[in-house]
């Protein structure tokens, strides 16, 4: 599956949510939600790493929940995107792969 295409089943998803809770989706509001999965992804962390109270959760339980905070960072990260009428794909492209150092070619 492609990241596009994992994309359009979020932002429809996202839009469910926003029809359920009567939310005006806009780019404000996907940075402002991007900012508050943040915040619950580092409180996850923190707990997972024994840097804050266990919260009674096993260490299944945590990491678990490092994982699905880390699942709405990266979708919100994407409704963001369409908010803004950005293709992650070639965002990610542009900016990561730019760097890629190409193996040399093998001698034959």
């Amino acid at each position: 599956m492609h990241l596009n295409d994992i994309a359009l089943r979020i932002e429809n998803l996202s839009i469910q949510y926003a029809e359920v809770y009567g939310i005006n989706r806009s780019a404000d509001w996907a940075l402002l939600k991007l900012t508050e999965e943040v915040g619950e992804l580092a409180q996850a962390h923190l707990t997972a790493t024994g840097q804050s109270r266990n919260r009674g959760l096993s260490t299944e339980e945590q990491q678990q929940l490092v994982a699905n905070e880390l699942g709405d960072v990266l979708g919100m990260c994407l409704v963001y995107a369409k908010q803004l009428g950005i293709d992650p794909e070639v965002a990610i492209a542009e900016k990561w792969f730019r760097h890629e150092k190409v193996p040399a070619a093998s001698p034959e």
